[in-house]
């Protein structure tokens, strides 16, 4: 096998390179959604790029052939995967179902046999020659009807990428707006060198120059991968998860960079969650000292922050911190904020109460409200008042049953049931409930009976009698 060294040689070496390099990285993040098929363009990308390089450094006609036929395995593979990827990015879950995946994969498949096969049929190369330019040898390819119809296919696949890309950008913050950008501007760069190589518009007709557009397309992908964190933390992480969530959830990367704010956050606050990311932590919540104080604390797990917004009483949140790693690489951090204002504010008026500055609220007041499963006699629901009497916060109190948390006896439990059991309701019915404390006040509680496709409720309601 004899070689030739052209100028466009050690530009493609280049290029497999870059795309190794950002294969290694990905491989870090290979348990982000996304990665895989990333992953799959990367080497799909360095596979074409070094198999072209050797085409153009061969002499013989047989090996240069077979050279383009080992560059199609890249060729195929880098739009399908481009696609996935854009949609995996984007969260497009209906689209990415295995018989939507089988589909993308059909033509590239037969176009991979075709090439293989090309000598029994010639649709993809039907003329299949060599030329001489500036002293060294070029594969010179006239293609068939199966290479159009793949190139069409090609197109329309990047196409649609880049539209759910653009369309990501669109809809989404400033920072990951840069993200899909970056990816946008790699692929044009691609898809515009293979244009020129089609139509015959370079000033070497028979240069391909697609792989060499790779030089500057990779470049813009290791600048979306080291720069812009495409994986390290994406928007795609349980995103629709974390917006149904009433905790604040604010997601921070290594260097402090706000990643994502949920909307539970905009609801306390008042203030527009998005407009924070892509900025510094101790910027964008200079408002909140004690938000600040938590994120600078970087050993603490857990914590307590009170968030004072003007004309409204403070929020108090019980934090919890957890660490974002992979491969023991620290790619951020995740702060979940949980509402306790209510449990400081019944804590509040426990303790007045028991060092007699405050009285209980007076008989005329909103009741203390809670709905019974009666097979198993745990609360299903409760009001507000309960929280503020009885000092339960509803995470503690939903699903246990009060004798569990004490607030009546085994006595008055048996007493109330039976006598429900027999009248099917109860009116100014008088009962000691005792909050979390321990301290027993006196109420007077009005119940009823309800059967909801034959399962058994008992809705409670109990004010406060003034001692």
């Amino acid at each position: 096998m004899q070689w030739q060294i052209t100028p466009y040689f050690i530009p493609l070496l280049i290029a497999g390179f870059i795309g190794f390099v950002n294969a290694l990285v990905v491989v870090r993040r290979s348990r982000v959604t996304g990665s895989m098929p990333l992953l799959g363009m990367m080497v799909a990308v360095s596979l074409w790029s070094f198999t072209y390089g050797f085409e153009l450094a061969s002499v013989e006609l047989p090996w240069q052939v077979f050279w383009a036929k080992i560059e199609y395995f890249g060729i195929v593979s880098v739009p399908t995967l481009f696609l996935v990827f854009a949609l995996e990015y984007a969260q497009y879950k209906q689209a990415l179902q295995r018989k939507t995946i089988y589909l993308l994969w059909m033509i590239p498949v037969i176009c991979l046999a075709l090439v293989w096969t090309n000598d029994s049929h010639h649709l993809i190369w039907n003329q299949i020659t060599q030329k001489e330019s500036n002293g060294y040898y070029l594969l010179s390819l006239s293609h068939g009807v199966a290479f159009w119809v793949w190139a069409v296919y090609s197109y329309i696949v990047l196409l649609s990428g880049s539209v759910i890309l653009t369309r990501r950008a669109i809809s989404n913050s400033s920072e990951f707006k840069q993200q899909a950008i970056v990816m946008i501007l790699g692929v044009v760069i691609t898809w515009l060198g293979n244009v020129i190589y089609l139509f015959k518009l370079s000033p070497v007709p028979d240069l391909d120059i697609t792989p060499v557009t790779f030089v500057l397309s990779l470049t813009f992908f290791s600048v979306g991968l080291f720069r812009f964190g495409i994986l390290n933390i994406l928007p795609i992480a349980g995103e629709t998860v974390l917006e149904s969530l009433d905790d604040i959830v604010i997601v921070l990367d290594e260097t402090n960079r706000i990643m994502y704010v949920n909307l539970a956050f905009e609801y306390y606050t008042g203030v527009d969650a998005k407009r924070f990311v892509g900025h510094i932590a101790s910027e964008a919540f200079s408002a909140w000292p004690g938000l600040i104080a938590l994120i600078d604390a970087q050993a603490t797990v857990r914590g307590e922050v009170a968030l004072t917004v003007k004309g409204r009483a403070p929020f108090y949140f019980d934090a919890r911190v957890s660490s974002v790693r992979w491969k023991n690489q620290k790619l951020g951090r995740v702060f979940i904020l949980d509402d306790i204002s209510e449990r400081r504010r019944a804590e509040r008026n426990l303790t007045a109460l028991n060092s007699g500055a405050l009285e209980f609220t007076s008989s005329d007041s909103v009741p203390v409200i809670f709905v019974l499963h009666l097979p198993t006699e745990n609360i299903i629901e409760l009001n507000r008042s309960f929280v503020v009497n009885l000092g339960y916060e509803r995470k503690d109190a939903v699903g246990r049953s009060p004798l569990s948390l004490g607030i009546w006896d085994a006595y008055q439990r048996a007493e109330f049931l039976r006598i429900l059991a027999q009248e099917k309701s109860i009116d100014d019915y008088p009962l000691m409930f005792a909050n979390l404390n321990g301290l027993k006040r006196s109420f007077v509680v009005s119940a009823h009976r309800l059967n909801i496709e034959a399962d058994g409720y008992i809705m409670v309601a109990a004010k406060l009698v003034n001692d």
